[in-house]
């Protein structure tokens, strides 16, 4: 992949069995139009991608984007204290995984003691939130006091926090604000 100039314009050549393909454009278009080439050439492809759940990080950005805010070294910032325990966790989680997807982390796992800072609630209820989260198979320990999501959990928060922005958007549109 080579990126053309400062406007956001993506090139990509794709060269297999002697043919050539190219795709320009916005990144967004030029990675769905590679993903549909490739389900053209190797059906099996599509099949797969149908079955295995892949994280779309970049719609994923979007829909996260009302909820948390991510600083220079990918540190998460709750933007939405409306947010349930589980919610608010989840979402700094999350926000933690799509970091390490744009390079401004190096893991994805976060601290207990950072996802209390930045939820702003007790130290203990947070713990409680980490553990039924655990037995729920959204989140993982990964050390002592260090936690992440799993694929399922990623899933059902992405689900969740659409949800979340499409009430939003609805209460917006009425006059509303959310959770009111």
């Amino acid at each position: 992949m080579r990126k053309m100039s400062q406007d956001s314009k993506l090139k990509v050549q794709i060269e297999h069995g002697g043919f050539k393909h190219t795709i320009e454009g916005e990144p967004e278009k030029v990675l769905r139009a590679i993903s549909q080439y490739i389900a053209e050439i190797y059906p099996a492809y599509d099949i797969a991608s149908k079955l295995i759940y892949s994280p779309d990080y970049l719609a994923l950005l979007e829909e996260i984007s009302a909820f948390v805010n991510l600083t220079r070294d990918g540190q998460p910032i709750l933007l939405r204290s409306d947010l349930s325990t589980d919610q608010a966790v989840a979402t700094i989680l999350l926000a933690a995984q799509v970091a390490l997807k744009l390079g401004k982390r190096v893991s994805d796992d976060v601290q207990l003691e950072d996802i209390t800072k930045a939820i702003g609630k007790a130290q203990k209820t947070i713990q409680n939130t980490l553990t039924e989260m655990s037995k729920a198979g959204i989140v993982e320990r990964v050390e002592k006091g260090s936690y992440r999501l799993t694929a399922a959990g990623t899933r059902e928060v992405q689900e969740t926090l659409k949800t979340l922005g499409d009430a939003g958007d609805r209460n917006l549109e009425g006059g509303r604000k959310p959770g009111s």
